[in-house]
């Protein structure tokens, strides 16, 4: 089968890659700089140079393909214009499945967000799970815009599915560390001493095998027009760092940041976007840790086989990767 993929340089999409590689499918990668996207050169990977925001460019890449993951997207916590995460993250979604009907596309898998459900304020998110506020930021918007018009598209005759990962982590084939992944790496070289909060908010964390597993299950068995969460299991700051503390055989002090104080340096980082610069945090991200953010991954488990790697298993995985790795 022949596969066309965007974000194929990104965290979940050079595994993704790797895998249709590995399992004797032709790729087409559409990439920003093929020179600077060797890292996914695998067999039978033909790399596009272009953008989502090049309609022609994803046009000739996907011609020929029977089936679409669309990865791509704009995840930074800023940018100078806010209609920047329309643009890639509606629009460009929009144009991407155009083509996909042009093209007489089998099936697509887009990749979403768990974070437009919002946080678990009444109980533990799932699928049919309804946003209680507003939400937190335009990267979380605009995802949520994107899932409507997808269904726009299914409600039109296109077969797509949509998945939706939360806290992914784990080894990396290409590129850096995601934002979890990064946390990992700095407690275990010794550069992570805080604690968000006072340790008690919890989130869902997912290993990034599950997730790359997730789509492949998706694009198989998934029923058209639905969306599943790509999550593994809900733990606190402090049973995180405990798990990570066991996996590493590392004991660090943590000092416990309240939201304050991370609003506060949040603000902080705001003055760099003065100057030209990209703020590590901003106020509208920090407000996410106010809340609990418990997720359910139960509907990919029953419907399409989903396993879930435990946080002790994962978490080793990944301390022993980047060991041998010898990430710095």
């Amino acid at each position: 089968m022949k596969y066309f993929v965007t974000g194929a340089t990104g965290y979940i999409g050079a595994h993704i890659v790797k895998q249709l590689s590995e399992q004797g499918h032709t790729v087409h990668a559409l990439v920003r700089n093929p020179k600077k996207a060797k890292g996914i050169l695998f067999p039978n990977v033909i790399l596009f140079e272009g953008d989502i925001i090049n309609i022609e460019s994803m046009r000739a890449a996907m011609k020929g393909c029977d089936y679409v993951f669309h990865l791509a997207a704009f995840t930074k916590v800023w940018t100078p214009d806010p209609k920047t995460y329309f643009d890639l993250n509606v629009n460009a979604t929009v144009a991407l499945l155009q083509l996909a009907k042009e093209h007489v596309i089998k099936r697509c898998v887009i990749t979403s967000t768990a974070g437009v459900y919002g946080a678990s304020s009444t109980g533990i998110i799932t699928e049919t799970s309804s946003r209680d506020f507003d939400f937190f930021n335009e990267y979380e918007s605009s995802k949520a815009l994107a899932e409507s018009k997808i269904k726009d598209f299914v409600i039109d005759g296109l077969d797509a599915v949509i998945v939706s990962p939360t806290r992914v982590y784990g080894p990396y084939v290409f590129g850096e560390p995601e934002a979890v992944t990064m946390l990992i790496k700095k407690y275990v070289v010794g550069n992570w001493r805080f604690l968000p909060g006072d340790g008690s908010e919890e989130g869902n964390y997912v290993y990034v095998d599950d997730v790359v597993q997730g789509h492949l299950l998706a694009m198989e068995k998934g029923k058209r027009g639905h969306t599943y969460i790509l999550g593994g299991t809900n733990h606190s700051y402090k049973e995180f760092f405990s798990v990570m503390s066991v996996a590493s055989n590392t004991k660090r002090t943590l000092i416990p940041l309240p939201i304050s104080l991370q609003q506060a340096f949040a603000v902080i980082q705001l003055v760099k976007t003065w100057f030209g610069g990209e703020p590590l945090l901003t106020p509208k991200w920090v407000a996410k840790g106010k809340y609990n953010w418990r997720v359910s991954p139960q509907k990919a488990i029953d419907e399409l086989g989903l396993t879930i790697t435990p946080l002790e298993t994962g978490m080793k995985k990944t301390v022993e990767w980047l060991h041998k790795a010898q990430i710095k």
